[in-house]
């Protein structure tokens, strides 16, 4: 009887108002990004409440720049460590979205009065006071609405995805990017004029090390720039600077074009985030950078592979968000020399570059591919 007590919601007296609700999403920038719509949820069900964010050190500082968030913490590596924080933080609610049993364990040792966890994941039988019965991925349901099911015990219900682009109030850093080249002095000095020609601005992102999902061909991207007229569109080819060895082929191409900007590794993550706010779109794989421009609201377009549950599953979800995936069967895809190379899944390579281009063109109602 104990155990089925966990399945049921928290009693009225545990959702008092004002009570400090914790989140803990500890993994990569996307799936932070994903998880905020459940911090807005939280602020429309209850004004008062104290949301607390632990997330890890890389994506705190995005974290910050959501006004439903009261409060960000950096999840400690050590087990000690976490349970003194969580300790001395001492949410009333704790709910450990992405499941880990690190998270709980610490959570139980700190012995927060309620803990909320996936049901199926056997180390929280014992270690979560309220236990959440997620729906499989092959359910069809987003990644979004997934995390919301954490918030059933508390008798919030988000069913519809078309719900979840209002749920997201993220707040660029004012004045960090007045301008796409004002991100940051190093962005600023690359090639200031040429962003002072009336171009679109497009962030091209393939992440082919730090992203775990299948990626578009690099040589694709080649031709995507260059079936676009060149004075149409300025393209900002970014990612992190371990990605920099697996993009030369593509920086090396592009080295001397006039709308063509290399941004690897030039900026930090609050920076990159202000840059993408003020860029026109956004094309990637199913990347961080991907969610994070779908939430900040710009043109967003997601390439995504042949599984029809990982579409679903990852899309990114905003106001000018799509997604072209492939009808080929996935195969997976292969890396070569410690994941610097990577061969592309044929599913991937069956989306072409004139699809995709289109889909740029019809953002801006531009013409078609240039003499």
């Amino acid at each position: 009887m104990a155990f089925f007590r966990k399945l049921q919601p928290l009693p009225a007296t545990a959702m008092a108002p004002g009570r400090r609700i914790m989140l803990a999403k500890t993994t990569q920038l996307g799936d932070l990004v994903i998880s905020l719509p459940m911090a807005a949820a939280l602020k429309q069900h209850d004004p008062r409440c104290t949301v607390i964010l632990l997330t890890n050190r890389r994506t705190a500082d995005i974290a910050r720049h959501c006004p439903d968030v009261d409060e960000v913490y950096a999840a400690p590596e050590d087990g000690a460590e976490l349970t003194a924080l969580l300790a001395s933080v001492r949410p009333d609610i704790f709910i450990q979205v992405n499941p880990c049993r690190r998270l709980a364990q610490s959570a139980y040792d700190a012995a927060l009065p309620i803990r909320i966890g996936s049901l199926f994941r056997l180390y929280n039988w014992q270690r979560c006071t309220h236990l959440v019965p997620i729906s499989s991925p092959n359910s069809g349901l987003n990644k979004r609405l997934l995390d919301l099911q954490y918030l059933r015990p508390l008798g919030i219900i988000v069913n519809d995805a078309t719900q979840i682009p209002a749920l997201y109030h993220l707040a660029p850093p004012a004045g960090a990017a007045a301008t796409p080249a004002g991100a940051s002095t190093a962005a600023a000095t690359l090639h200031p004029a040429q962003f002072a020609q009336g171009r679109r601005t497009v962030i091209l992102s393939p992440a082919l090390v730090t992203a775990r999902s299948h990626q578009w061909p690099l040589e694709f991207y080649t031709e995507l720039i260059e079936r676009i007229d060149p004075r149409e569109v300025h393209w900002f080819i970014c990612g992190t600077a371990e990605d920099r060895a697996c993009l030369q082929p593509l920086l090396q191409r592009h080295a001397h074009a006039e709308n063509v900007t290399d941004m690897v590794g030039r900026l930090s993550l609050t920076e990159f985030m202000a840059f993408i706010s003020q860029c026109d779109g956004l094309v990637a794989g199913s990347t961080g950078p991907l969610h994070l421009a779908a939430a900040l609201g710009i043109h967003t377009l997601g390439l995504f592979q042949s599984r029809r549950s990982d579409v679903q599953r990852w899309r990114p979800l905003g106001p000018m968000a799509s997604v072209i995936h492939s009808h080929v069967r996935c195969r997976g895809e292969r890396r070569l020399a410690h994941g610097t190379s990577v061969i592309p899944c044929p599913c991937m390579a069956a989306i072409p570059p004139a699809t995709v281009a289109e889909h740029v063109r019809s953002w801006f109602s531009m013409r078609g591919q240039p003499n």
